[in-house]
C-alpha cells in the first residue's frame, strides 16, 4: 500500500525523492551502482553506505592524528584511502577535497585545518546521502 501525502488525492502518485545534494554525488556512478543493486545485488548500496559510514570516521581521525603529529606518510596514506573510497562511490566534493589536501603546500595543523574542516562537512554530507540512496534503494 502506497502512502499519500497529506492532502493528496486517493489514488495519488507520491512525490519523487528529493534529488541527490548537488556537488555530492556523482549521478553516473549513482545510475551504476543502482544498476548493480538491480542485477542481483539488492543489498549492495545499503552494505556500501554501512561500509563507508563506518570507516570513515575513524580515517578522519587518524588523518587529524597524523597532521598533528607531523607525520606527512600518514596524512599521505589517509588521504589517499579516503580518497579512494569516495570515488568509488561517486562522492565528488569528498574526492575534490582530498585533492586539495594531496597538493597543499603546508603539512602543519594550522595550514591543513580548513581544508580538514571542508572534508568533514564533505563527508558528512556524502554520509547523508549515501543513507538517503540506500533508503530508497
Amino acid at each position: 500500500m502506497q502512502e499519500r501525502a497529506p492532502g493528496a488525492p486517493s489514488g495519488a502518485t507520491p512525490p519523487p525523492a528529493a534529488p541527490p545534494l548537488a556537488g555530492v554525488l556523482d549521478p553516473a556512478v549513482v545510475d551504476q551502482l543502482r544498476a548493480l543493486a538491480g542485477a542481483g545485488s539488492p543489498g549492495l548500496l545499503h552494505k556500501l553506505q554501512e561500509s563507508f559510514a563506518r570507516d570513515t570516521p575513524p580515517r578522519l581521525l587518524a588523518l587529524r592524528a597524523a597532521v598533528a603529529a607531523g607525520d606527512a606518510d600518514g596524512v599521505a596514506f589517509n588521504v589517499h584511502t579516503i580518497k579512494g573510497s569516495a570515488a568509488n562511490l561517486g562522492a565528488t566534493a569528498i574526492v575534490a577535497t582530498c585533492q586539495k589536501l594531496e597538493s597543499a603546500p603546508g603539512s602543519g595543523t594550522e595550514e591543513l585545518e580548513p581544508l580538514l574542516a571542508e572534508l568533514e562537512r564533505d563527508t558528512a554530507d556524502a554520509t547523508a546521502e549515501l543513507a538517503r540512496l540506500a533508503e530508497s534503494a
